[in-house]
């Protein structure tokens, strides 16, 4: 990244493979639909190649990059309200490419794992945005409390409540949906299937 905001463009490719796929994913759990994920990942990444030359000398490029791509969404977000239009299924996020199949795992866990993957979307839609954000930057993209707090502008504490906050939404949707609490390993086991 140092050497791309010193103006070298033959570094863009490494660097976009190794920050493409965790700024989609975060894109993704930021707007909920694939369209616009797939918007605001383009928007984020040309940002980020108009922004290189504000990087930090020695800062992680990952939360820079996730607090553009977190401006990218707001901005979008404003517009959006300014000026609705139909994006399509509340779902489509969580439609094919969303669910990681492996042929070593039977059917029925195949089944059980879209499911859950369903209703962790479903209901990471329904949270406030700062919550939701929150939680994905802290229990899936990994970054630290204080990674969180600089790409949220905000204060470890806040950013411990507000994933605290979001992690009890998820827990009581999921024991709600007959998902027992998570175990010593993290994995939830579905205790009875809804019709």
């Amino acid at each position: 990244m140092r050497r791309y905001a010193k103006g070298d463009d033959g570094v863009f490719e490494e660097l976009y493979r190794l920050l493409a796929p965790r700024v989609y994913r975060f894109c993704s759990r930021l707007a909920m639909h694939q369209q616009e994920a797939d918007d605001c990942f383009q928007d984020t990444m040309l940002r980020i190649h108009r922004a290189r030359a504000t990087y930090l000398d020695g800062a992680d490029p990952l939360p820079w990059a996730f607090a553009i791509s977190r401006s990218v969404y707001l901005d979008r977000l404003r517009h959006r309200r300014r000026r609705p239009e139909d994006l399509g299924s509340a779902n489509d996020v969580a439609e094919g490419e969303r669910v990681h199949g492996d042929d070593r795992y039977s059917p029925e866990a195949a089944v059980r794992a879209r499911d859950l993957q369903d209703l962790l979307t479903f209901e990471l839609s329904r949270m406030s945005e700062k919550n939701r954000v929150a939680y994905v930057l802290l229990k899936e993209e990994e970054l630290s409390i204080r990674e969180a707090a600089a790409v949220l502008g905000t204060t470890a504490a806040v950013v411990r409540q507000r994933a605290h906050r979001a992690y009890m939404h998820l827990r009581t949707a999921l024991s709600a949906a007959g998902w027992t609490q998570p175990g010593d390993d993290g994995s939830w086991q579905v205790v009875s299937v809804r019709d």
